[in-house]
């Protein structure tokens, strides 16, 4: 006997796949265009694995489909001043910055590793030509035309922040990786006009990629 043989069996799977509402008594069927989806089960998805929220449809509804790959990027608080000679000092530091008249110079970031032989011959460490593997970040900046000595130039090394000031330049940078403040040096050519920084990283996965 075959399924088709029985119209009440073929009414009772189109009730299964397209089950009908009652509203004051009468049967309203769920395919009509202004519902979103269906009163059937909703498709299966490796998402539908597990318990649901109860208001997840109605969320997901109200505000369309949700990109589960980006994620937002939650901005760092700024620490607020704490007392009145903090935020004098803030204060001064905002009104400098806009102020500022001095031009910003030319600078160039690159990153630098130790080789040994073990690494170019036997291949015996774990470094690789990435990035990673580099321990010191070399920034040099230009100043053509800069006549104050060195001992006068006024530099301040943070962990993840540069400044550095000079009669006719301004730079304030924010580093990309965190440095070991202890373990950077810094050497000036007169001649060329230029400021060499070596500044060693500490990075939170170094004692792996070393």
């Amino acid at each position: 006997m075959s399924l088709f043989d029985n119209p009440d069996q073929l009414r009772q799977l189109q009730s299964l796949l397209y089950p009908t509402r009652r509203r004051g008594g009468v049967e309203c069927s769920s395919s009509s265009e202004d519902e979103e989806e269906s009163l059937v089960v909703k498709r299966q998805t490796p998402g539908s694995i597990g318990p649901q929220a109860p208001g997840d449809a109605a969320k997901a509804r109200g505000k369309g489909k949700v990109n589960l790959v980006a994620t937002p990027l939650d901005e760092p608080v700024k620490a607020q001043p704490q007392t009145l000679e903090e935020w004098q000092e803030a204060q001064e530091r905002e009104d400098a910055d806009i102020l500022e008249t001095r031009k910003c110079p030319e600078y160039t970031m690159t990153y630098r590793q130790a080789v040994g032989t073990e690494d170019v011959f036997l291949q015996m460490g774990q470094r690789t030509a990435s990035s990673a593997s580099c321990e010191d970040l070399i920034l040099e900046i230009a100043l053509p035309g800069e006549q104050m000595s060195v001992d006068k130039m006024g530099l301040t090394l943070h962990e993840q922040e540069l400044d550095l000031g000079t009669s006719l330049y301004r730079l304030k940078l924010p580093l990309p990786h965190p440095v070991d403040v202890d373990r950077c040096q810094a050497k000036y050519d007169k001649e060329l006009g230029k400021l060499r920084l070596t500044l060693r990283l500490r990075r939170e996965l170094d004692f792996v990629n070393f």
